[in-house]
């Protein structure tokens, strides 16, 4: 009787001890860019209370998650203030990012995004692969930029 108490306890210790993942917890990934959604200069603008803050939306091909993940592909939608990234250095960066897995209601706004208008244009790496549907990909959100992984991951 004396281990199932002690089991029970150091179970307890740990499930209390060790953090759970945080839903606001950035992942750093790496991977390409394979599309944008629509146009190289098409960006949005959202609405307040965000007031002035543009929105570009990317399909990502992950190639490293940083956490156990099974995504292959995902969406992300990079809320900034800051410059564009621009169209040619998506055609050959492998880039980090550092995202969070949208909420609930957030990933409503996320399909809202893709449901609209026109289709992604693929980069240079979407171009060589069959991209899925945007609408079926998972939905993750930064407002961090989007770095080169390293200096020799910008070329193709």
């Amino acid at each position: 009787m004396n281990y199932k108490s002690l089991a029970l306890a150091v179970l307890l210790c740990y499930a209390f001890a060790v953090p759970a993942i945080s839903k606001e917890e950035l992942i750093p990934t790496e991977g390409v860019v394979v599309a944008i959604q629509r146009g190289k200069d098409d960006t949005r603008i959202i609405d307040p209370p965000s007031f002035a803050d543009l929105a570009e939306v990317y399909m990502v091909r992950v190639d490293h998650w940083s956490q156990p993940r099974k995504e292959k592909y995902i969406i992300v939608q990079y809320i900034h203030h800051t410059d564009l990234i621009s169209y040619e250095q998506f055609d050959k960066t492998l880039w980090r990012f550092e995202v969070r897995q949208a909420s609930p209601e957030e990933t409503k706004d996320c399909a809202s995004w893709t449901a609209r208008g026109p289709s992604f244009l693929p980069t240079a790496f979407g171009a060589i692969a069959k991209l899925p549907d945007p609408k079926t990909l998972p939905c993750f959100l930064t407002t961090r930029r989007p770095v080169p992984a390293s200096p020799e991951a910008t070329t193709r």
